[in-house]
């Protein structure tokens, strides 16, 4: 009998070899954060798993990106898009073609007519919450109510939940009704961090087309992201100390939230912020190594992977005191009341001219980042794939 790495995660290791496809459809480093989670436990589940057959369903665009030889890792291609209507009707009979022993979602976005076993992770309800989409007409305002019957349906019929933090496990039981019995917390991991090599600051600074030090933010350009109060601390900042810190504010305009792109045109200050863009995951390290400080003003979020990247490498982080955020950030970080502006610029103060501080956040970074790996990520998705095949045995 083949030897299995997974063994341990079963009754026997002479359980059977099971087919479990994989819906990796956000496994491109374009989509973010839900594509640094599907290339993460991907890659960790092909490390510890040599047993099961796997069958990872991508795009044409992740198939380019794809990097796993292991060959139980089995790639297929499909052209349907995620939150498409293809999603429910092309993908569905593709799903019941593979007659698989079961599925994993890695988010909510599924075929809501799929019978066969599967589970789903819950990352957060941001689009629950902020569903900036239906503030243009019905046709949007009809969209979000299928959006909201493809997540609840996804959450009550999966035979497990994933959560990604206990803030997105206990959002789903306050404002959906899942049972809380039903979720499993499986936390998503830190970054192994990268030697920078000489020349790597300069690199910085060319790519920024500034000398100068700065803040940092990284995510969407999305009004609940907390940018209108980053922007407005940071004009309190510069006219409070007359310091010659920039902002970098990376991520590229959404459509839906106008009002940022707006509110950086009139920005009093906006010679002083940088917009590069989509930065590629090549440079973060090096910006996240030496910001004066990295932060995330947002008013909602389901883990704030970000935090624990920042942390990696040792960034003063600056992070509004909601949701998640303390879950993942604990005492290495700095806290500021969520949507006060001049406490934000209070917190920016005090990163740039208190090195004791600075220590001191440090210094809790080591025993905050053992909480979270991706192998203990791939483990505990293995364990609950065990758990839901072999009760159906």
């Amino acid at each position: 009998m083949k030897s299995s790495r997974s063994a341990q995660y079963f009754s026997s290791p002479e359980s059977p070899v099971y087919r479990i496809g994989l819906d990796a459809r956000f496994y491109r480093k374009s989509t973010g954060g839900l594509g640094r989670y599907t290339r993460e436990l991907l890659h960790e589940l092909a490390r510890i798993d040599n047993h099961n057959q796997y069958y990872v369903f991508l795009t044409p665009a992740d198939l380019n990106e794809w990097e796993i030889s292991q060959p139980n890792f089995i790639p297929i291609v499909t052209d349907v898009q995620h939150f498409s209507l293809a999603e429910q009707t092309k993908f569905l009979k593709f799903l019941n073609q593979q007659k698989l022993d079961l599925v994993h979602f890695l988010n909510f976005n599924h075929p809501i007519g799929y019978r066969r076993p599967f589970v789903t992770t819950l990352h957060d309800l941001t689009m629950f919450h902020f569903p900036v989409a239906t503030k243009n007409g019905k046709k949007a305002a009809f969209k979000f109510q299928l959006f909201k019957l493809v997540l609840t349906r996804s959450l009550k019929k999966a035979q497990k939940v994933l959560a990604i933090s206990e803030f997105s496990a206990a959002d789903a039981e306050k404002s959906l009704g899942i049972s809380h019995a039903k979720m499993e917390i499986v936390y998503e991991g830190h970054p192994e961090p990268v030697k920078l090599e000489f020349g790597t600051k300069k690199i910085v600074q060319d790519f920024l087309g500034s000398r100068q030090s700065f803040f940092l933010f990284v995510s969407q350009w999305r009004a609940h992201k907390g940018i209108l109060t980053l922007l407005d601390a940071f004009a309190e900042f510069k006219r409070r100390t007359g310091l010659p810190h920039i902002l970098v504010i990376a991520g590229k305009p959404d459509a839906a939230s106008p009002e940022v792109k707006a509110a950086l045109a009139a920005h009093p200050f906006a010679a002083d912020i940088c917009t590069p863009g989509f930065v590629p995951d090549e440079l973060l390290p090096a910006l996240y190594t030496y910001t004066s400080g990295f932060v995330m003003p947002s008013e909602y979020e389901g883990f704030g992977l970000p935090v624990l990247e920042a942390l990696t490498y040792g960034s003063p982080t600056i992070v509004a005191n909601n949701s998640s955020l303390p879950e993942v950030g604990g005492k290495a970080v700095l806290y500021f009341p969520t949507n006060d502006s001049s406490s934000l610029s209070d917190a920016m103060t005090r990163v740039v001219s208190d090195a004791g501080l600075v220590e001191k956040l440090r210094s809790h970074i080591p025993a905050q980042l053992t909480k979270f790996s991706w192998e203990k990520c791939a483990q505990e998705t293995l364990r609950v794939y065990a758990a839901v095949l072999e009760k159906r045995r």
